[in-house]
């Protein structure tokens, strides 16, 4: 035990002879004056929630029931009784200073839940005990409420922080210092990812010499009796440990956000409201900070302080990919250096990959690139403009950025593609290229699953797929872009104003993504002109001729696969795409191996004829001259 705690129990102890010893001199009948000696914690709480005299030396006399075996004694014997417990009765008759006030359900001793009474057995003679937590607090030993165990989480101190995010925190510690009396001490941070704000919120109580503690709206209880008790014991705390609180108000139902609104409102210590969006409210919530982007200068600080052994032009390459909160590149530190072996760079850049795709998996269709630049079977125009658009999406930082353009175009630095092109053409396939040769992910959003009826709904699944791909490695593929796009309407009622909203949003938040956007469609001329010019490349795929359908037939079919006599002019005749022919040969395939001989001409005529029955077309005598 240090000298200061001694010191304090020593304190402690004397407050609590002095009230016994007011008991003491009632019960013989004396009106004695006593002085009660301070008590660092009680002139702590005293402080804190407004106690008088009165109120002090209550608190006093059910901490003695506790801490002193002859308390029991002294209260019969003082209240004439065998009321062999401390009460309000007992305190107004033999404490100093005493006020009926202190009786009150919103005084300090009850509203703060200091003591709690017995009220079955009367207000003044019903027995009064000191609140555990506020017992230990008076020994000296803080801890969190078991009360709010489950319901609360201590969020640890953040490391070391860009200037951007510590700036943002000294923002949330000065607001909650000039909090005027209608926002008290409210903050809303918006933005980012749960942790990020986390981090910010955690800086700033820090700086203010706080703890934090996060609580999500979903655990706020819906009956108001339990979240005034909930605010209450949380607001004790607050000043007791002493804390702030982190309100997490993401992804709630309409009940649990008006139960949070509630909750926030009765709120009086620091407290930040956390969420990606601005929430709507009626109600007044402080300073509202959104959580800054890193530029290119501090992704650098972070990425090279995580990966110190990589080149600068390693670390560069990173930056200009990848744009990731702090504590997820420190994960991704942490998981190179637990498995890395051989190529640093590649392992990091790997590792940026596993950490940025998280938050689309549940987005969109992932798909690990596979497919090489010799797969493709397109005319060399086609290829000439892909090449020059996985050109802009590597050169980026150098262009933007080490040369300048950013600063003079400052808009529509996005790479935006469209491919246009019937089905089975290869759009899907090219992307699936493009992506491996970019080093990184390729996730297909389906346009027709994001696009929703109701009006709004589009583009707030638009934006999530945006947020999460803004993180970096992935290069997004909207199939089905004619679900969205078409003609521009005239305007004659609300939901044509909105469809029209809806495309321009898609087109500038694929203008600012940092990373490669590509739409697809099936019908370009359905397209607004007006559209396409917002487009950066636009990548025409036509229907394979004869002869590139035998190239297709040659490539599509693996060198170890057992053949006989099979013949890819022949195969060609099939007047059908590149994805046709796939299906057909891998079908052809199926039918030779469960014949158990190698594949031949008639398996694939078998094949040919399914897949035709399936496109709802008939083979033509000439598509299939010459095969038997």
């Amino acid at each position: 035990m240090t000298e200061e705690r001694a010191a304090a129990d020593s304190a402690l102890a004397a407050a609590v002879r002095a009230v016994l010893a007011a008991l003491e001199a009632h019960a013989g009948g004396e009106t004695a004056e006593h002085a009660v000696p301070p008590v660092p914690e009680l002139e702590a709480l005293a402080g804190c929630f407004g106690l008088s005299t009165f109120e002090r030396e209550v608190l006093l006399l059910c901490a003695a029931m506790e801490l002193d075996a002859g308390t029991a004694g002294r209260c019969a014997a003082a209240s004439g009784s065998a009321r062999a417990h401390p009460t309000f009765s007992l305190a107004l008759a033999a404490l100093s200073e005493p006020h009926w006030s202190a009786l009150t359900p919103v005084s300090p001793l009850r509203r703060w839940r200091l003591v709690e009474l017995d009220e079955q057995a009367g207000l003044t003679t019903g027995r009064l005990r000191i609140d555990e937590r506020v017992l230990h607090f008076l020994l000296g030993s803080p801890y969190l409420d078991a009360r709010l165990h489950g319901l609360l989480r201590r969020v640890p101190e953040p490391g070391r922080l860009p200037a951007s995010y510590r700036d943002a925190a000294e923002r949330i510690a000065s607001s909650w210092a000039d909090g005027d009396a209608e926002t008290a001490l409210r903050v809303e941070l918006v933005g980012g990812d749960a942790r990020t704000r986390a981090d910010l919120a955690a800086a700033a109580a820090d700086a203010c010499d706080l703890g934090l503690y996060a609580l999500s709206a979903a655990d706020v209880p819906d009956d108001p009796a339990e979240r005034d008790l909930l605010a209450r014991l949380w607001q004790r705390e607050a000043v007791l440990l002493p804390a702030a609180l982190l309100l997490e108000v993401d992804e709630q139902t309409r009940e649990q956000l008006a139960a949070a609104e509630a909750f926030v409102e009765s709120a009086a210590v620091p407290l930040v409201i956390g969420s990606v969006e601005p929430r709507p409210s009626s109600r007044a919530r402080g300073a509202r900070i959104t959580v800054p982007g890193l530029d290119d200068a501090e992704q650098f600080e972070l990425w090279r302080g995580a990966f110190g052994e990589l080149a600068d032009s390693d670390v560069g390459d990173l930056v200009a990919q990848f744009s990731l909160p702090p504590h997820v590149v420190v994960s991704a530190a942490a998981t190179v250096r637990g498995t890395a072996d051989g190529d640093l760079a590649q392992a990091a850049w790997r590792a940026g990959l596993e950490q940025a795709r998280m938050g689309l998996d549940e987005l969109g269709r992932r798909i690990e690139p596979a497919a090489g630049w010799g797969d493709l079977v397109l005319p060399e125009r086609q290829l000439r403009v892909l090449r020059e658009v996985v050109a802009h999406v590597r050169q980026r930082a150098t262009v933007h950025h080490d040369w300048g353009f950013s600063a003079t175009l400052r808009r529509g630095l996005g790479v935006t593609a469209l491919f246009a092109g019937g089905s089975g053409t290869g759009k899907t396939l090219t992307a699936e290229v493009m992506a491996r040769e970019l080093g990184l992910d390729l996730f297909v959003i389906d346009l027709s699953q994001v696009v929703s009826k109701y009006i709004g709904e589009t583009e707030k699944n638009l934006r999530k797929v945006f947020d999460a791909a803004e993180r970096g490695g992935a290069l997004l593929l909207f199939d089905e872009a004619d679900a969205l796009f078409g003609k521009r309407s005239e305007v004659k009622d609300s939901h044509d104003r909105y469809a029209n909203l809806e495309v321009s949003y898609l087109l500038m938040r694929m203008e600012a993504y940092r990373g490669l956007a590509i739409l697809t469609t099936n019908m370009k001329k359905a397209l607004d002109s007006a559209f396409l010019r917002r487009i950066r490349f636009v990548v025409d795929f036509p229907f394979p001729g004869e002869t590139e359908r035998a190239e297709i037939w040659r490539r599509v079919v693996p060198e170890q696969a057992p053949v006989k006599d099979l013949d890819p002019e022949l195969l060609a005749q099939l007047t059908v795409a590149g994805g046709s022919i796939r299906n057909i040969a891998l079908s052809g395939a199926f039918l030779a191996a469960e014949d158990g001989e190698p594949v031949q001409m008639r398996h694939m005529l078998a094949a040919a004829h399914t897949e035709y029955r399936k496109l709802e077309r008939s083979l033509t005598p000439s598509e299939v001259r010459g095969w038997v």
